[in-house]
């Protein structure tokens, strides 16, 4: 089976061809680390079977964001568990995703 033509490397102005993931060896990136590698396991950090199910009821009595009014989907922690919050509802509020990103800067 013929393999695929070379192509020039994708970096700005760099007329040598590409060898592998579309740059050439002197613009290759190097492999990212993924967070996940040293992140310990959502159970670990507090979001285990019995937060699924506190979110669950939270959500289900609070359908609306908080901040803007559409519709809630996240039920986000006012102090976080990495900081000492608990799951109490008075540390809960309910977010859309879109408040809850903009609030985490993501």
């Amino acid at each position: 089976m013929p393999k695929r033509p070379l192509t020039p490397c994708s970096s700005p102005g760099c007329p040598e061809i590409a060898v592998e993931r579309g740059r050439c060896a002197k613009h290759q990136l190097p492999p990212r680390e993924r967070p996940s590698d040293t992140r310990e396991s959502a159970a670990r950090r507090g979001y285990d079977a019995a937060w699924r199910r506190i979110r669950a009821e939270y959500l289900r009595a609070h359908r609306d964001c908080e901040v803007c009014g559409y519709p809630a989907t996240v039920a986000d922690h006012i102090v976080p568990l990495a900081q000492g919050g608990t799951h109490e509802a008075t540390n809960l509020r309910a977010l859309c995703r879109a408040c809850h990103e903009r609030r985490h800067g993501r």
